[in-house]
């Protein structure tokens, strides 16, 4: 790191001061809206500075009120009066097709003598994270273990992941967490299903399975016996990125069959048909089981998706653009 009278700060740091997530610079970072001040070469770790601060909180308001990757890009670059009008004109839009949301708040008693941490979450976004990562879990009687959804409580993280081994689904959510020891546990996904979406859930591990108190009441949670795969060294191990593409969650045709997907400089064709997107990178030609694709694609947060290509043979990287936390695995098939 060069010496400097500006004082540099970690991806973490940065994180916790700007309201943003680890996961979320990194995403805005590949997606050139907020590019860190300097990146060691040797470790590839990310720095930030305090002058950053500024457009990271813009960048999190904008998001936070829905708007789109491109939207965002033209306030940032633009002057003072026309993000004003971009972001009025979005405004507009969302009073348009909108009602009001309601803030309700439910008191959950911490369990402090328990053994295990207890994790505060949303109940609306737990609820939807088991939605998004649950379209991923297996179905096979080979592999009972798939058919669960795996529940990590580890720090100020909640994190949900199902795989079927042929695509996998990891979201993480920011939780309050106890004292106590981190856990897993592999539940059943009906079981996960069933608990309310408003006000906050507390989860709390037993020494075989996990209970979920919402409002005074509480859900046992069924769990599933086996041995989850190791989905962050799946993740660790994936092949360099040789193409980028971000682009509307829509790009996918309704339809069964095998969608070719061509991507490059020359912008992206799925089926041979143009599909507005931005493309970095070389060019790349990938093809999809539609069923397969159709469904890592509803399960996206927000409307915007960026998709990492390896090679036609390697798992396509698909992430959420919304905060970087829903992150998918899709296998492609031969052409």
């Amino acid at each position: 790191m060069t010496d400097s009278e500006e004082e540099f700060l970690t991806i973490g740091a940065f994180a916790r001061s700007s309201g943003l997530t680890p996961s979320a610079l990194r995403f805005y970072d590949d997606c050139a809206l907020l590019v860190p001040a300097f990146i060691d070469a040797k470790s590839g770790y990310r720095y930030y500075t305090r002058a950053q601060a500024k457009r990271a909180n813009i960048i999190r308001q904008l998001r936070e009120i829905g708007m789109s990757l491109d939207k965002v890009a033209s306030a940032l670059d633009g002057d003072g009066a026309a993000a004003v009008d971009i972001v009025d004109r979005h405004v507009d839009e969302l009073a348009a097709r909108a009602r009001a949301a309601a803030e309700a708040a439910v008191s959950i008693r911490r369990l402090f003598d328990e053994k295990y941490c207890t994790a505060t979450v949303s109940a609306a976004e737990f609820a939807s994270a088991v939605e998004q990562v649950a379209s991923a879990a297996g179905t096979s009687e080979e592999f009972p273990v798939l058919r669960g959804v795996l529940v990590e409580v580890d720090g100020g993280t909640v994190t949900l992941t199902a795989t079927d081994r042929y695509r996998l689904s990891t979201r993480s959510l920011v939780a309050q967490c106890s004292a106590g020891t981190s856990w897993s546990r592999v539940a059943a996904i009906g079981s996960l299903g069933t608990v309310t979406t408003t006000g906050t859930l507390a989860l709390t591990a037993t020494d075989d399975s996990m209970v979920i108190d919402s409002d005074g009441a509480r859900a046992a949670v069924d769990p599933v016996d086996g041995e989850f795969p190791d989905w962050r060294t799946i993740m660790d191990g994936l092949a360099p990125t040789v193409t980028r593409v971000v682009l509307q969650r829509d790009f996918v045709p309704l339809g069964g069959g095998t969608l070719r997907i061509e991507a490059g400089p020359n912008g992206v064709r799925v089926d041979g048909v143009a599909v507005p997107a931005q493309v970095t990178g070389s060019e790349s030609v990938v093809f999809f089981d539609a069923a397969v694709l159709q469904a890592a694609v509803a399960s996206a947060v927000g409307p915007d998706l960026m998709l990492d290509i390896a090679a036609p043979d390697h798992s396509m990287l698909v992430r959420s653009a919304v905060d970087g936390a829903l992150t998918t695995l899709v296998m492609p098939v031969l052409g």
